[in-house]
């Protein structure tokens, strides 16, 4: 069989990747802009999202300040997931709205250049940053060639992550020691297939103790777990990495949910008796036939969505908190006597399921009151009404509850939304983010 070549921007493709393979992670921009200059592209600079997804900070280290996701065109195109475009300006950090192309980049004159383009940079479903690209055309053809490119660019990053010039570039601040454990284990905060997609929110990011949250797709299995471990310390951290350490293990050997629930309660109770111990939602939903099952271990019931509405509260008599089966909860009389209870729920075509812990729905505002369940999944449902994406409606959402606390939280706060989007409703999804 003969070496495969290619032309264009097959030929662009292919060289980035040759590249890439040997160079220093700053020096990917460098290696993105040789590669693209056959298609007219003069220079490509990689931007990643903070941890809280707040700016756009370049990776080569130049203009600190970052840019603002909220208002600029580099972060208009990291929230639509859409190539934004407008004149070229000089210096790297001009990513302000442009009076030319208008907040959503139309208008631009693509005849004339350069322009500068804002690409997204993704992962699958995973949104990492932008790329700054200046090229000579905005044509239909180049636009493609640039959403390929910050495709593959970020297939990059993400496979690339044993170096810390990622992980610094997207730190405003230091992180604590028991935050840094909980990031180490977490997966991306967003993940979608053509029947199932799961985003996540975690905060407060940079001192997040005990709580976090798991999920794994094997064929039509959908586990998803979100775990809140006791305390905010050092000890909540380790307990919430035992905990989803013990499950990944189960899972991975074959073990069922059940299975996952007594592996982590054993485990949490031998490393620290009864002192700690992590509440839990442990579920699964088969992504072939749309049915929920779920062991609740002493947390918050999930949420079903269905058609803009929270048609009900998934609350069953639950278990104890995970770490606690050799011992009776105080005062409530329950034991571990038994197998974990398992509950199932079938879900129709569009629901959502929707896990959070108590640092969310019981955080208070100026005048004292509760965040709430209603104004949790009000946001939620008004949001993803108007076409945004799930990932986008959870990146402001979290805003939203730290604005609640006056930007500081009284507990952890977590977030995860598992969307069923078989046939039809994953297509219509689909074309509304377009």
């Amino acid at each position: 069989m003969g070496v495969p070549v290619f032309s264009g921007a097959g030929a662009a493709l292919a060289e980035v990747l040759a590249r890439a393979d040997l160079a220093e992670p700053e020096a990917l921009g460098d290696v993105l802009s040789a590669a693209s200059r056959p298609l007219g592209i003069s220079a490509v600079e990689i931007y990643l999202a903070d941890i809280q997804q707040r700016h756009l900070y370049p990776l080569s280290g130049a203009g600190s300040a970052g840019l603002a996701i909220d208002s600029t065109l580099a972060g208009r195109a990291f929230q639509t997931g859409g190539i934004q475009h407008g004149p070229a300006c000089p210096g790297a950090a001009c990513g302000a709205e442009s009076k030319h192309g208008g907040p959503d980049g139309s208008g631009a004159d693509s005849s004339t250049g350069p322009h500068q383009l804002w690409v997204p940079l993704t992962n699958g479903a995973e949104r990492l940053g932008v790329l700054n690209v200046t090229a000579e055309d905005a044509g239909e053809p180049v636009l493609s060639q640039c959403q390929a490119l910050g495709s593959l660019a970020g297939r990059i990053v993400a496979g690339n992550r044993s170096s810390d010039a990622y992980a610094t570039t997207r730190r405003c601040q230091p992180v604590a020691l028991q935050a840094e454990m909980v990031h180490a284990f977490t997966p991306p905060p967003s993940f979608a297939t053509a029947r199932v997609s799961v985003s996540a929110i975690l905060e407060p990011a940079y001192e997040v103790g005990g709580d976090a949250f798991d999920y794994s797709l094997l064929g039509s299995r959908m586990q998803v777990s979100i775990l809140d471990a006791a305390g905010h310390d050092l000890e909540a951290g380790l307990v919430a990495s035992v905990a989803v350490a013990a499950c990944r293990s189960t899972r991975r050997s074959g073990g069922s949910l059940a299975d996952m629930a007594r592996h982590a309660d054993r485990a949490i109770a031998g490393q620290s008796g009864d002192a700690r111990f992590a509440t839990a939602q442990l579920c699964e939903l088969n992504t072939a036939t749309g049915e929920f099952t779920w062991i609740p271990c002493g947390h918050p019931p999930p949420l079903l969505i269905r058609e803009g509405k929270v048609v009900k509260q998934l609350e069953r008599e639950p278990w104890l908190p995970l770490g606690l089966s050799e011992y009776q909860a105080l005062g409530s009389g329950a034991s571990r006597e038994g197998p974990p209870p398992q509950y199932a729920e079938q879900l129709q075509e569009g629901d959502q399921i929707l896990l959070y812990t108590d640092g969310v729905t019981e955080g208070r505002g100026a005048d004292r009151d509760p965040f709430g369940t209603d104004r949790l999944s009000d946001f939620i449902i008004r949001s993803i009404a108007t076409g945004m994406a799930a990932p986008e409606a959870l990146r402001r959402l979290d805003r939203v509850i730290l604005d609640f606390q006056d930007g500081r939280l009284s507990d952890d706060a977590t977030i995860v939304l598992l969307e069923w989007l078989p046939g039809a409703a994953a297509e219509r999804k689909q074309r509304s983010e377009l």
